[in-house]
C-alpha cells in the first residue's frame, strides 16, 4: 500500500466511473485499475463494483476509504505543518455538505467575513440530496453535512447514520412551513391546511432513486397532489414558486436579504410531524476548528434570525433569547 493508491481511492470517490477518475489524476485508466486491484489483493477484500451506472463502492470499500482519507488527511496536516514556507500561515480548509438551506449559506457568508484578512483557505460548500451528503460525511469528502430528521423517518435515518458510524447534533426543530409567492391567494393566511393547499402545484427536491425517507421535505401522508413540480435546484424551486401558484414545504426560514424573491412562509396548521435539523459528522473523527467556526456561526446566524437553538445547540458565550417562530425579513 502506497499514498498514492490511496489517493487514487480518495479520487475515485468523487466520480462515477475508473476512466473520469484517471482523467482526473492524468494516468491511463488500466494504471488506475491495477492500483485498486492491488489492494484489493493486498487487503483480501472488493473496494468497487462495477454497475450500468458506473461504480460504486462496496461495504468494505467504504470503510477503506474512511481510513484512506484519514491518513491523507493527516499526511497533509503534517507537511503543511511542518513545511518552512507555511510558517505561521496555516492554510483553513472547511468542507461541508448540506440538504437546501438558505440559512446555511447564509451561515458561510457571515463566516466568511470572520476570515476575510486570512491569507490562506480553501472552501468547499455542496448542496445535494440527501443521501449525498451522507456519503460525502461518510468519505470524509465534508467534514460536516446538514440534514433534517423527521418522526416519521427517525427509525430509518437514525439507523442509516448509526450503521454508516455517524453521529447527528440537533440544532432546532419546527413544525413544517409552507413556501409561496407573495401574491398566492393563499398568502394571506396566518395558517394554511392540507385541505386548502390541495388545488395548488406541490413542488420538492427530487431524491431520483433514493428512498422516500431521504426526502428533503417532510413526509406528509395527505399531500397528494394532482399536480407535482421535481427539480434538483434550490434556485429553480424559488424562481418557480415567484413566478406561478406552486408551493413547497420547509422550515420555513428565508434568506436574510429577500428583497429578491417575492416570497412568504406560513405555518402548516395542526402538522403531525416535526422537522429536526442538524448537522452530522464521523463518529471517529475530531472535528478540525475550522468546522467548529462554522458550526459556532451557524448558531449564531440561526439566532439572529430569531430561531430558538435546541437546548443542547445554543451557544454559551450568547444571548439566546429570541422569537418562537422563523424570521419572514
Amino acid at each position: 500500500m502506497t499514498l498514492q493508491q490511496l489517493h487514487y481511492i480518495v479520487e475515485l470517490s468523487k466520480h462515477n466511473s475508473i476512466s473520469a477518475a484517471a482523467q482526473a489524476l492524468f494516468i491511463a485508466q488500466p494504471s488506475l485499475s491495477t492500483a485498486v486491484k492491488e489492494l484489493e489483493k493486498e487487503f483480501h477484500i472488493t473496494i468497487l463494483e462495477r454497475n450500468r451506472h458506473g461504480i460504486s463502492f462496496t461495504p468494505e470499500g467504504l470503510e477503506f476509504l474512511n481510513y484512506a482519507n484519514h491518513i491523507i488527511e493527516q499526511t497533509t496536516s503534517l507537511r503543511e505543518h511542518f513545511s518552512p514556507q507555511q510558517e505561521g500561515e496555516k492554510k483553513l480548509r472547511l468542507s461541508i455538505s448540506s440538504q437546501h438551506y438558505m440559512f446555511a449559506v447564509d451561515a458561510l457568508t457571515d463566516y466568511l467575513q470572520s476570515i476575510i484578512r486570512n491569507p490562506r483557505y480553501t472552501i468547499t460548500f455542496r448542496e445535494g440530496r440527501t443521501s449525498q451528503v451522507i456519503q460525502d460525511v461518510i468519505t470524509q469528502r465534508s467534514q460536516i453535512g446538514i440534514i433534517f430528521i423527521s418522526k416519521m423517518t427517525q427509525k430509518f435515518m437514525e439507523r442509516t447514520l448509526r450503521k454508516n458510524g455517524l453521529e447527528f447534533t440537533e440544532l432546532f426543530s419546527y413544525p413544517p412551513y409552507v413556501f409561496m409567492n407573495t401574491a398566492h391567494p393563499l398568502s394571506k393566511y396566518d395558517s394554511l391546511s392540507i385541505e386548502q393547499l390541495a388545488p395548488y402545484p406541490y413542488i420538492q427536491y427530487t431524491q431520483e432513486e433514493d428512498s422516500y425517507q431521504f426526502s428533503e421535505e417532510i413526509i406528509i401522508p395527505d399531500i397528494n397532489p394532482e399536480r407535482a413540480i421535481n427539480i434538483t435546484d434550490r434556485s429553480t424551486l424559488f424562481n418557480i414558486i415567484a413566478s406561478t401558484d406552486a408551493y413547497t414545504v420547509g422550515t420555513g426560514i428565508l434568506f436574510r436579504a429577500w428583497d429578491y424573491w417575492p416570497i412568504v412562509s406560513i405555518p402548516m396548521k395542526n402538522p403531525l410531524d416535526i422537522m429536526r435539523v442538524g448537522w452530522i459528522k464521523s463518529q471517529t473523527t475530531n472535528l478540525s476548528p475550522t468546522a467548529r467556526d462554522y458550526i459556532e456561526q451557524l448558531k449564531n446566524t440561526l439566532i439572529n434570525r430569531g430561531v430558538t437553538l435546541s437546548e443542547s445547540a445554543v451557544p454559551k458565550t450568547i444571548d439566546s433569547a429570541k422569537p418562537d417562530m422563523p424570521s419572514e425579513s
